[in-house]
């Protein structure tokens, strides 16, 4: 037969086929459960900044870590750390 010939997918062809299209479903569930994973932690983190906001706008120091210090190069300037759940936020006083 010298002409087109109809032929078929070979068992190879689609087992290299279905092995690229596995791998492909593998890696984007995987980049999935990392993303989901990471926004669930900057969800956790924007929670928490809002309520330090919060805290600091209402002055209720409750739960906070205040530090407050003097610099050493500025006397007339202190400065107040306030910390809550890993988060902190640094406020600079003049006297």
């Amino acid at each position: 037969m010298s002409g087109t010939s109809e032929r078929g997918f070979t068992l190879l062809e689609l087992v290299i086929a279905i092995t690229i299209i596995g791998v492909s479903f593998t890696l984007l569930l995987e980049f999935l459960s990392f993303s989901a994973s990471k926004y669930e932690e900057s969800r956790t983190t924007f929670q928490t900044f809002l309520t330090l906001d919060r805290k600091l706008k209402e002055g209720d120091h409750t739960g906070l870590e205040v530090k407050r210090r003097k610099l050493p190069d500025f006397p007339a300037v202190r400065e107040a750390t306030y910390s809550y759940g890993g988060l902190f936020f640094i406020k600079y006083e003049a006297r």
